[in-house]
Order: structure tokens, then C-alpha cells, then sequence
């Protein structure tokens, strides 16, 4: 709760997984293995891949709720589409009950120390481009609800520059300044869509 006059506080990292997950949990609900095939807005990714990627994601997440230092993971083996898609609804619903209880303020990365607030919203940050993505895939009719693209639009600002393109992300395309604010923070992360 904010006092009159001054800005409210913006959400936290549980808030914004809980909200990406809700999101990304009712684009993922329409996937089935006959679809893994496709194309995906990540340029040279299947469905397939793109799920790989996020059970991954996930996983690192899941271990970084519950532990103050990450690792990386091993590269996974060829998944089981339908062990796949299992494994990433149950981290997806799991994510916000680990993240919880207040854990370590600080997570070590290598030899980074990451603030776990920031590595959670940076989380929910990509669990929602990557339901965007799944549901772009599937032709399904789901935009990035506006009050959650308008609260990862700062992490977005902050997390994905010049340095990560062309490699991690897409040149962003050029869109009007008065775009909705899903299309904006889809274009700043290299993605055209949402309605302008």
C-alpha cells in the first residue's frame, strides 16, 4: 500500500511468478505431441526446443527458490514429449509455492552473486515471452495480459540490451510509441505481436 502522492510499489518477484506462471500454465494446457513440429517465433527452435528450454528454465528456477547457489544444469537428453510436457506443468506449478518462504537474499552463480528478487522477476520474465511464444505457435488468441507486461517492462529494460543481440534475442521491430504495452515489451525482446 502506498501513501497519496507516491508511486506504489512495484511487484516482487513472487507477485510477477505467480502471474507469469498463471499466464503460461493456460498457454501451455493446449500443446499436444502432434504440434511439437512447429515453428516458433525463436528463430530456429521447434516447439519441441522451445519446451526443452523451458523445462530447463524452470528446473534452474525451482533450484534457485530453494538453494543459494545455482549450477549449471548438464545438457538435457531427448525428451519424451509427453514426459516433457508433464515435467513442465508440475515445475511451472511447484515454482511459486518453492519460492515462498524467504530464502537467501543473494544466489551465486559461478562467480556471480545474483540478487534473488532480480533472478526471480528476470524468471517471470521469460516464462511469460516463452508462453507468449507457445501460444503464438498454436495460433491461440492470448495476449500478455497489459498490467503484467507494464510490471516486466523495467526488467526487460534492464535485462535485455544491445549485448544480447543478435545471439540471445532478435533485432527488436520497429513499433508506434503508443502500442499496447504487451507489443512494446514484445518487440524489446525481438518479437512482433499483441495488438498495437
Amino acid at each position: 500500500m502506498s501513501l497519496p502522492g507516491m508511486a506504489p510499489a512495484a511487484p516482487g518477484a513472487l507477485d510477477l511468478l505467480d502471474r507469469a506462471v498463471g499466464y503460461t500454465r493456460g498457454c501451455l494446457a493446449k500443446v499436444t505431441p502432434e504440434v511439437l513440429d512447429r515453428p516458433t517465433p525463436c528463430a530456429g527452435w521447434s516447439l519441441l526446443d522451445l519446451l526443452v528450454h523451458m523445462d530447463d528454465s524452470l528446473a534452474a528456477l525451482g533450484q534457485a527458490a530453494e538453494s543459494s547457489t545455482l549450477t549449471p544444469a548438464p545438457e538435457p537428453e531427448p525428451a519424451d514429449a509427453g514426459a516433457l510436457l508433464v515435467s513442465i506443468r508440475q515445475r511451472a506449478c511447484t515454482l511459486v509455492g518453492q519460492w515462498m518462504p524467504p530464502g537467501e537474499p543473494m544466489v551465486r552463480l559461478g562467480r556471480f552473486d545474483l540478487a534473488r528478487e532480480t533472478l526471480g522477476g528476470v524468471g517471470a520474465l521469460e516464462i511469460t515471452l516463452h508462453g507468449w511464444d507457445v501460444a503464438t505457435t498454436l495460433g491461440l488468441d492470448r495476449p500478455i495480459p497489459p498490467a503484467l507486461a507494464m510490471d516486466l517492462w523495467p526488467l526487460a529494460r534492464d535485462h535485455i540490451t544491445d549485448a544480447d543481440r543478435p545471439g540471445r534475442f532478435a533485432l527488436p521491430p520497429g513499433v508506434p510509441p503508443w502500442a499496447s504495452p504487451a507489443t512494446l515489451l514484445l518487440a524489446h525482446a525481438g518479437r512482433r505481436g499483441g495488438a498495437a
